[in-house]
C-alpha cells in the first residue's frame, strides 16, 4: 500500500550485474543505427511538413510558423536538469540493484520538478500572450499576424509543458542502456506531426495553427516512451505516480548535484545555438529566415544521429563500470567514429541540400552556399565534441561543462548578432562553428584526455 517496490531490473541479481559492459562501437552502432532507421522517416516527414505548410501559407509564413513551432528548442532546459539525474540514477541501478530505492526517490523528485516547471512555463507563456508581447519578442512585425501569433505561441508552449513529465521516460530508457528504444519512440514525433499537418491542410486550417503540430507530435512520442518504461521497468516504477502528490509520506532525493550543472548546460546550449532564428528575424528579412529554416530542418536530423549515438555511452560512464583502460579506448573510439560520421554527413548535406530545399519550398527558396557550408562545418565540430560531453558527466565535470557553455553563450550571441547583417543567415551559423570549437570542443577534449588517462592509471595501480 504505497510501499516502494524493491524489484530488480531485468538481467540483475542480488549480487549486482557484473557482466562486461557493451563495447563503445556496439553502443554507438545500436543507437546510431536506430537513429539512421528513423532518419528517413523523420526526414521525409519534415520535408512533407515543409511542403504542405509552404503550399498552404507561402514561403514567408513558413518561416514564421517554424519560428513558433521550434520555440521549445530554446527551452530544452525546462526539465531543470531532472533528466540527467534520472539517467544517472537508472544507470547505477543497472550496475548495483541496491540502488533501486534511490532511483525511485530520485524519480519522484524529477517528476515533481517537471510538474512545477510545466506550470510555471504555462503561466509565463499566458501572461506574455495576454499582454500581446509575443510578436515583438519574436521579431514579427506583420500586424495581421499579431493575434494569431500570440495564441499559437501560448498553445505551443503549453503543449510543450504538458510533455515535460512524460519526457523523463526517455532518460530512464537511456540510463538503462536502451537508448535505441528511446530513439525509435521519440522518432515517432515527426510522423505524428505529419499526420496532424495533413489533417490541418485538408481542413484548410488557419496559417499559424500548423505551429502546433510539432509540439503535439513530441507530446505523443513522450507518452509512447512512458508506456514503454512502464512495461520494461515495471518493477522499478510501479506505484510511483500515486506517490508523486504525497511528498511528505514519500519524500524524494536531492538531485541538484547533477541537475544544477546540467540545467546550466541545457539552458545555455539552446540560447547559444537555437537563438539563430530570432536573431535572423530581427537582423535580416523574411526570406533569409525562411532560407535558414529550410537548411536547419535538414541539419537537425543529421546532428541528432551523432548526439543521440553519443548519449548511448551515458550508462557506461555514469555507472563507472568500464574495465581497465576501457575509458580511454571508449573516448577515442567514440571521437573517431562520430567525427568520421559527422564528416560524411557534412559532405552529403552540402551536396544534396540544394535539391531537397528546392523541392521543399516548391522552387521558391535557394539558400546560399555559405549557409550550407556553415551548417556542414557545425556538424563536424559538434560531432567531434559529442563523446567528450559524455565522458564528463560526473557532478564535478558537469560543472566544468557548465562553465564552458556559459562562455559559449557570452561569445556566440554577440557574434551572431554582428555577423547576421554582414553574412546573412549564414552569419549566426559561422559564429556557432567558431564558438563551439573554442568554448567546447578544445577544452572538453583536453579535460576528457586527462580524465580518461587518470582513470586508466588509477585502475592500473589498483590492479598492481
Amino acid at each position: 500500500m504505497g510501499t516502494p517496490s524493491t524489484g530488480l531490473p531485468a538481467g540483475t541479481d542480488s549480487g549486482g550485474d557484473h557482466r562486461r559492459p557493451p563495447s563503445t562501437g556496439r553502443l554507438l552502432l545500436a543507437s546510431g543505427g536506430a537513429r539512421l532507421l528513423m532518419l528517413p522517416i523523420g526526414g521525409l516527414s519534415s520535408i512533407l511538413i515543409a511542403r504542405l505548410v509552404t503550399t498552404a501559407d507561402g514561403v514567408d509564413l513558413f518561416g514564421v510558423v517554424m519560428l513558433i513551432a521550434t520555440l521549445s528548442q530554446l527551452l530544452m532546459f525546462a526539465d531543470l536538469g531532472a533528466g540527467a539525474a534520472i539517467a544517472t540514477a537508472r544507470a547505477q541501478v543497472q550496475n548495483a540493484p541496491s540502488e533501486v530505492e534511490k532511483f525511485r526517490r530520485t524519480n519522484l523528485t524529477a517528476i515533481r520538478t517537471t510538474l512545477w516547471s510545466a506550470a510555471l512555463l504555462a503561466l509565463v507563456a499566458c501572461l506574455i500572450g495576454l499582454f500581446g508581447a509575443w510578436p515583438a519578442l519574436l521579431g514579427v512585425s506583420n500586424p495581421n499576424l499579431s493575434t494569431g501569433l500570440n495564441v499559437a505561441a501560448v498553445l505551443t508552449l503549453v503543449t510543450f509543458g504538458l510533455a515535460l513529465p512524460f519526457s523523463l521516460a526517455q532518460h530512464v530508457l537511456r540510463g538503462s542502456g536502451r537508448m535505441h528504444q528511446a530513439i525509435v519512440l521519440t522518432g515517432l514525433s515527426a510522423p505524428f506531426a505529419l499526420v496532424l499537418t495533413g489533417a490541418l491542410y485538408v481542413l484548410d486550417a488557419p496559417a499559424l495553427s500548423y505551429a502546433l503540430t510539432l509540439p503535439i507530435g513530441a507530446l505523443l512520442s513522450a507518452i509512447c516512451c512512458t508506456v514503454q518504461v512502464a512495461r520494461t521497468d515495471r518493477k522499478l516504477v510501479t506505484g510511483i505516480m500515486s506517490e508523486v502528490l504525497r511528498p511528505r509520506r514519500f519524500p524524494g532525493l536531492p538531485i541538484s548535484a547533477t541537475a544544477a550543472p546540467w540545467f546550466v548546460v541545457m539552458i545555455g546550449l539552446p540560447l547559444a545555438l537555437q537563438s539563430d532564428r530570432i536573431i535572423i528575424s530581427h537582423q535580416t528579412d523574411a526570406v533569409s529566415l525562411a532560407d535558414y529554416s529550410y537548411a536547419a530542418q535538414l541539419y537537425a536530423p543529421l546532428f541528432s544521429v551523432m548526439s543521440l549515438a553519443a548519449l548511448a555511452l551515458w550508462p557506461s560512464f555514469a555507472a563507472d563500470n568500464l574495465t581497465d583502460g576501457a575509458a580511454r579506448r571508449s573516448w577515442l573510439t567514440g571521437v573517431g567514429i562520430l567525427g568520421a560520421a559527422g564528416s560524411v554527413g557534412a559532405v552529403g548535406f552540402v551536396l544534396l541540400s540544394p535539391y531537397v530545399i528546392s523541392w521543399m519550398s516548391a522552387g521558391t527558396a535557394s539558400p546560399e552556399w555559405s549557409l550550407l557550408f556553415a551548417f556542414a562545418a557545425l556538424l563536424v565540430v559538434q560531432s567531434l565534441h559529442a563523446t567528450s560531453g559524455m565522458v564528463l558527466i560526473s557532478p564535478r565535470h558537469l560543472k566544468f561543462q557548465a562553465v564552458c557553455v556559459i562562455a559559449l553563450v557570452v561569445t556566440n550571441i554577440p557574434a551572431s548578432w554582428v555577423l547576421a547583417p554582414i553574412l546573412g543567415p549564414a552569419g549566426p551559423v559561422w559564429a556557432s562553428v567558431l564558438t563551439v570549437a573554442v568554448c567546447q570542443l578544445v577544452p572538453g577534449a583536453i579535460l576528457a584526455h586527462r580524465v580518461t588517462d587518470h582513470r586508466s592509471a588509477s585502475k592500473g595501480r589498483a590492479d598492481g
